[in-house]
């Protein structure tokens, strides 16, 4: 298959001033072959069977800035290597063999015995992570991005893989693409690119730094391949899955109002503002709240307030609240989504506050007089509320059912996703040589035994996390926690000591004698040994 001449040659020349400049090497190849050197090391190692070679092969997966977007993906064939490492070795090897089968083949057959996995889906995800894998064979072996290569295919006039085109042959069609633009460059009498990587180079350079190519308003960076602002580049951002995104919007849309429960440092209220945000098209559509015990109707809905009248005398003033408020700017614009994200909905004294909500959040389009207003009021569709509720706290037993009925409820809970794995995720992708805090806080978890008030990742998703700074968050913020949850248990507190959690890993901590808490001598529960 051939491009048009003319656009191929157009966009080979469009690259030449970054080539010239020497941006091309800078921000391009000396990542590139950086890349790749590692990756033929981590090759090296698994052809040799040495020791850990499985977790270097998920950690180069990860760490490498070239998989872009695709975190969850290359975190389902690092798991895959590290847990069945016997059927992963032969499979590691046939893609990675000097004479092996064809590119596209090779792609095929690795990714048919990748188990299943809801977040190894599509073409796009499921490729990218394997080229990066291919980089370890050389500048033959470029990495793909799915969404770049339709761009590129589009700005050349090149034709796109058949519709019923898997992973292999989307990836052979990509390097018949870039064989075509070497090959031009030769023929215009350039002399580069020279091979498949620097032609690579050259289309992410068109795709995202060429000045014929202006940014979009207000987005001043761009993750992965997704559009900026869409719900993927959100999932991107955040870790999360792109279909749990989507799943969510799908649930404002039936009902008009959703609320993530789980407990806390789960991320609840950070997602439902981000998410809020990305919805509405604007943060100043989006209004926060938060319910607490002297919470009232009169704060919330509508009510008389104190107030000076123009003459400086005390008097009462009938006020909105920012329900009632969000309501009138939803109505205002009826083009535009608008959110009011209500924080630790369950700590108000629901019944009370809510009114007259309990009827217009089912019956949108059906107006009532509020409590201190004979004008009619409806809540207009395209205003959309998400609380969010804490199940570690007591007071979520004074949330009835009458409510619940009115809501999608949605769990962030650290055994499920979209939280399940994600501290992992944020470890790897920012401080990698602290990815044992996963694991103790999994374990953490297990001991404690208590969905509801397990420990949430983001107590360690913090800047500049370093050991030190986990032993702080540790003694500070988890255990008096822990210990809230284990009131009447004082000997089980022992259990959750960090360095003694890590031993058991097998991943270091203090190993200077007996864990505080513990006499030499004594069993796990303080009495005194046989």
């Amino acid at each position: 298959m051939m491009a048009e001449v003319g656009g191929i040659d157009d966009y080979i020349e469009r690259a030449q001033p970054f080539i010239d400049s020497g941006r091309l090497d800078e921000e391009e190849m000396d990542d590139k072959l950086e890349t790749a050197k590692r990756l033929a090391e981590v090759r090296d190692s698994v052809f040799a069977e040495e020791a850990g070679w499985p977790s270097q092969v998920g950690r180069e997966l990860l760490q490498t800035n070239l998989s872009g977007g695709g975190w969850r993906a290359s975190d389902v064939i690092g798991k895959w290597v590290r847990d069945e490492p016997v059927s992963a070795l032969p499979a590691l090897r046939d893609l990675w063999a000097e004479d092996g089968a064809p590119p596209g083949e090779r792609v095929t057959t690795f990714l048919s015995q990748v188990p299943d996995d809801p977040n190894f889906t599509g073409v796009g995800t499921r490729l990218r992570p394997v080229s990066v894998l291919l980089m370890a064979l050389g500048p033959g072996y470029p990495p793909f991005k799915i969404t770049e290569f339709r761009n590129a295919y589009k700005a050349t006039g090149y034709p796109e893989p058949a519709d019923e085109a898997d992973e292999g042959d989307h990836y052979e069609h990509a390097l018949a693409f870039l064989d075509q633009l070497v090959e031009r460059t030769a023929a215009l009498g350039l002399e580069r690119p020279r091979n498949r990587l620097e032609a690579h180079s050259v289309l992410w350079m068109n795709e995202t730094k060429a000045p014929h190519q202006p940014p979009t308003p207000g987005i001043t960076t761009r993750t992965g391949d997704e559009e900026p602002g869409s719900l993927e580049a959100l999932a991107d951002e955040l870790l999360l899955s792109a279909g749990f995104l989507h799943d969510v919007e799908r649930l404002l849309e039936d009902k008009g109002q959703v609320i993530f429960q789980g407990p806390p440092g789960t991320g609840k209220t950070y997602v439902a503002r981000k998410l809020a945000a990305c919805l509405a098209g604007s943060p100043s559509r989006v209004r926060l709240v938060q319910f607490h015990p002297s919470y009232a109707y009169e704060d919330f809905v509508q009510g008389y307030r104190p107030s000076l009248d123009t003459e400086g005398r005390a008097s009462f003033r009938l006020q909105n609240g920012p329900l009632v408020q969000m309501a009138q700017h939803a109505q205002a614009k009826p083009d535009a989504k608008h959110f009011l994200v209500i924080d630790e909905v369950n700590r108000g004294i629901l019944a009370k506050v809510f009114g007259e909500l309990y009827f217009l959040l089912e019956y949108r389009d059906e107006p009532m007089r509020l409590q201190y207003s004979d004008e009619p009021f409806k809540l207009p569709r395209n205003l959309y509320i998400i609380g969010t509720m804490n199940t570690a706290d007591r007071s979520i037993a004074l949330v009835d059912l009458a409510l619940r009925r009115r809501f999608h409820f949605v769990e962030f809970h650290p055994d499920k996703p979209p939280v399940e794995h994600l501290l992992g995720w944020w470890l790897e992708r920012n401080v990698p040589e602290m990815d044992w805090v996963a694991d103790v806080v999994d374990l953490a978890n297990e001991k404690l035994d208590n969905r509801e008030a397990a420990v949430g990742p983001s107590y360690f998703m913090q800047d500049d996390l370093d050991e030190d700074k986990v032993a702080l968050t540790w003694e500070h913020n988890v255990l008096p926690y822990i210990e809230e949850q284990l009131y009447g248990q004082p000997g089980r507190l022992a259990e959750f000591d960090l360095d003694r959690l890590r031993r058991e890993l097998g991943g270091g901590g203090e190993d200077d004698g007996p864990v505080a808490g513990e006499q030499e001598g004594e069993t796990e529960s303080g009495d005194a040994g046989d």
